[in-house]
């Protein structure tokens, strides 16, 4: 006969609340003497050492690559201050096991070698602020290039890039430049802290006139309150002028230099570019100011379009290698010099004046001579009258009568290497004659003119003897320098 076995518990049943008390008391003793948190900080520590042990830590990558073109801090600390700047090649990459980081050796142009280079004191190069052929500023605050020249004679004057090195002469570093200044005297070794960015005028073939007269007068507001400004002009040619060019003129500003880079203005009627004075003298007014390298140019070149700058006082202006091509209308001027001082016209061209008189060279009795004899360069005297200048200041500014009380004579002003040609079409047929150059409503200070050529001048066709007839005429009380002038 079967009989059933009885199966036996691990733990009898009286034993059970004896147990449940003994392991609750045990928790309130760890309880009360922190021992949970030793235990749990016991086991951090053993799962973090075992961390640890499973994952190395990971081989960090290299700042920099071998060959890679890098530069010195400035900021660098001061056993390598002298190399500060510098730019070099990373020549050897080391990597230090033991440390998980790197070293670099680094090779200069000079054939400076530094070694074992941590990576917080080199960066990657920095770029030249400018480029071969630009055109820069040498600032007001440079003294000498880098070979301890002299550049007193330049400051503030503007220059052309021809060639940029790695400067190891100063412990700055960075680059050097090499300038060609517009009298073509060149430096080497310019410190590129010296240089600066000239102000690039917003001109845009794709605008109309009128709008590239603003961007005009925008540039020369900057250059009034940024005295020492060089303005330069784009390539390419540009709209300006207008059909009512009392309203939509434009007003220069001293210490200016407005300069062009294969820029041509064509001008669209009329526009008109006053210097306005700024006190009584004769050198209150516009001072420092230069225009160089700009083609002026007629957008109509059968019957011409007018362009003038005008000027009441001044002193110190220089007018360099510019063309004005049928911009001068009978009867008007291209330059007015109201009382301008100091000043000097080299290396223009003007070329083609009063198209409307080609075929009218038959003065009669009482026909108005001004017609033919304007001058492209009138050495004018301003005064208060508004005769001089048609009104056309006078009715601009309110202080003409007061800056005008006293007249003054041009005076001191050098005109040379300039030629007034006729324009001619493909034919090689005359549609304008060429101007002349002087003054004929008042007398003229000092001057000197010479080595200028006045070919098929208007005023040359007219058979009447009259002193204002002639390409060079003005009057004067002075012993002027007019000499070695070509006139065909």
């Amino acid at each position: 006969m079967a009989t059933k076995r009885q199966s036996k518990s691990l733990v009898r049943k009286q034993e059970i609340i004896p147990l449940l008390i003994f392991v609750f008391s045990a928790f309130l003793l760890l309880a009360f003497t922190g021992g949970i948190t030793i235990l749990t900080k016991m086991v951090q520590e053993t799962s973090a050492s075992v961390t640890k042990v499973i994952f190395p830590p990971k081989k960090k990558t290299a700042s920099f690559k071998k060959n890679q073109d890098v530069q010195i801090k400035v900021s660098s600390n001061s056993s390598l201050a002298k190399y500060g700047g510098w730019i070099g090649k990373i020549k050897q990459v080391h990597y230090l096991k033991e440390k998980n980081t790197y070293r670099y050796d680094i090779i200069f142009e000079n054939k400076k070698v530094l070694k074992k280079m941590k990576a917080s004191v080199i960066q990657a190069k920095e770029k030249a602020k400018y480029q071969v052929g630009e055109i820069i500023q040498l600032k007001k605050s440079a003294e000498t290039d880098l070979d301890g020249a002299s550049l007193s004679d330049y400051k503030g004057t503007a220059g052309k890039v021809d060639n940029i090195s790695l400067n190891y002469r100063s412990q700055d570093g960075g680059y050097k430049y090499d300038i060609t200044f517009d009298d073509g005297i060149k430096y080497t070794n310019i410190h590129e802290r010296d240089l600066s960015t000239i102000y690039q005028v917003k001109l845009s073939a794709d605008n109309s006139a009128s709008q590239n007269n603003e961007v005009l007068r925008q540039a020369f507001a900057y250059a009034k309150d940024n005295p020492g400004t060089v303005l330069g002009l784009p390539s390419g040619e540009f709209k300006i002028g207008s059909q009512t060019p009392e309203q939509d003129y434009q007003l220069l500003s001293s210490d200016t230099e407005l300069r062009g880079n294969k820029t041509t203005l064509l001008v669209e009627g009329t526009a008109y570019w006053f210097g306005l004075a700024t006190g009584p003298g004769a050198e209150d007014g516009v001072k420092n100011f230069t225009m160089r390298n700009i083609d002026v140019k007629a957008s109509d070149l059968t019957k011409g379009d007018h362009f003038m700058i005008m000027a009441n006082h001044g002193t110190n202006w220089k007018i360099i290698n510019n063309s004005f091509t049928m911009v001068h209308k009978s009867g008007s001027h291209i330059f007015d010099l109201g009382s301008v001082q100091n000043s000097v016209f080299d290396g223009n061209q003007f070329v083609g004046y009063a198209p409307d008189l080609t075929n009218k060279t038959n003065v009669a009795e009482g026909d108005d001579l001004h017609l033919y004899y304007a001058e492209a360069i009138q050495l004018d005297a301003a005064e208060n009258t508004g005769m001089w200048d048609a009104n056309l200041i006078k009715n601009i500014d309110p202080n003409y009568a007061a800056n005008n009380a006293q007249r003054h004579l041009s005076s001191n002003i050098v005109i040379t290497n300039n030629a007034f040609l006729p324009y001619k079409d493909s034919s090689g047929k005359i549609i304008a004659y060429s101007a002349s150059i002087g003054q004929h409503s008042s007398d003229v200070g000092l001057v000197s003119i010479y080595n200028n050529t006045f070919t098929s001048s208007l005023v040359k066709q007219i058979a009447k003897n009259d002193w204002v007839l002639k390409p060079i005429h003005l009057q004067s009380d002075y012993a002027n320098a007019i000499y070695a002038n070509t006139i065909n």
